[in-house]
């Protein structure tokens, strides 16, 4: 399971404190990369993964006693040093982990929430945490939210020429790093609105492409025609979910970007071609169509009588996801899982 902020929300709305631990940096060889994040709990139980293996548990040891402390650190493992003391891990890198103690109250918590209302509607802000001590050693933080309008939820006192340049997007990247402001040390963390999903069909493969999805930390946006098929119930952990009267409406009101990833799956040929036509006007990171090569070739030959260049098709990867020999529902949701991961990490 991937790491969201509205798991440390739930965690901090049960009013125990517990740690989060995130790499912050690594270089070579390493099992998780930069982002990559875990919470501890005081009973050992985890969610998420910074990797596995004797780092991990070496940080839930450490995170355990920060707990207990109420307070943070910042710690480096060398791994290929490290394998002298018997570390199972032969990666030959290095990474850097800050591991927080995060004690619920009010202030925390709205911070947090407004941290994930911000994320769920797709859009920017940064995590500000003071240094309260210094980051060499053992310290405490004070947290705040700061949106690009200089709105600040939380307590933490943000200098103004800090605060100019978080308004000024000078900060980016999807992790956690340390910034020196003065003689204060703060912990910024831009918060990037995930890659999104749009599955426009929410029949058989609709339904398991979503959840698969949402296990792989993906927002989804699901759109079909049928209330029926389209609802929150059927697809709980959807971002959103949209009935429409006619798909070559389905596009009013959604924002494709360079990190959307569009999957055509619709009921109907015509419908998938009604889709495809509209998405060729947007500019996503993938366009993907269900269907055989017949069905594929019929439908771009449509297109192009309606005007569109043949050359508009190399976007499209059509019979969609990677060819394992998928049959059901959920085989053909994980070959085209598989390649919308195998795109994004080619980018």
């Amino acid at each position: 399971m991937e790491l969201s902020n509205q798991h440390i929300l739930d965690c901090l709305k049960k009013g125990d404190p517990f740690a989060l631990a995130a790499i912050i940096s690594h270089e070579g060889s390493t099992p998780r990369t930069s982002g990559s994040r875990m919470i501890v709990l005081p009973d050992r139980t985890i969610l998420g993964t910074i990797g596995g293996g004797l780092v991990e548990a070496r940080v839930m040891d450490t995170c355990l006693t920060l707990i207990r402390k109420q307070a943070c650190r910042i710690t480096s493992f060398v791994l290929n040093q490290e394998l002298k003391d018997g570390l199972d891990m032969v990666c030959g890198g290095n990474l850097t982990v800050l591991m927080e103690t995060l004690v619920p109250g009010p202030e925390l918590i709205a911070v947090y929430q407004a941290l994930v209302d911000r994320e769920q509607a797709g859009k920017k802000g940064v995590l500000v945490s003071k240094i309260c001590g210094t980051s060499q050693g053992e310290f405490t933080v004070q947290k705040s939210l700061v949106l690009p309008d200089a709105t600040v939820t939380g307590s933490c006192i943000i200098p103004k020429p800090l605060l100019d340049d978080i308004c000024d997007n000078r900060f980016s990247g999807s992790f956690p790093i340390i910034h020196s402001a003065g003689l204060e040390e703060y912990i910024i963390q831009p918060l990037v609105p995930a890659d999104t999903i749009f599955i426009f069909g929410a029949g058989h493969v609709g339904l398991q492409l979503a959840q698969m999805a949402h296990l792989t930390g993906f927002s989804t946006v699901v759109i079909d025609d049928r209330e029926e098929f389209a609802n929150t119930k059927r697809f709980p952990h959807a971002r959103s979910v949209r009935v429409v009267t006619d798909f070559a409406a389905a596009f009013e009101g959604l924002t494709i970007d360079d990190h959307s990833y569009i999957v055509i799956l619709t009921r109907g040929h015509l419908h998938d071609q009604t889709v495809l036509e509209e998405a060729l006007r947007t500019h996503p990171a993938y366009i993907g169509m269900i269907g055989s090569r017949t069905k594929r070739d019929k439908i771009y030959a449509n297109l192009q009588e309606k005007g569109i260049s043949p050359d508009a098709f190399k976007a499209v990867y059509s019979p969609v996801g990677l060819s394992i020999g998928a049959q059901t529902p959920a085989e053909i949701s994980v070959s085209i899982l598989a390649q919308i991961i195998q795109i994004r990490a080619a980018a």
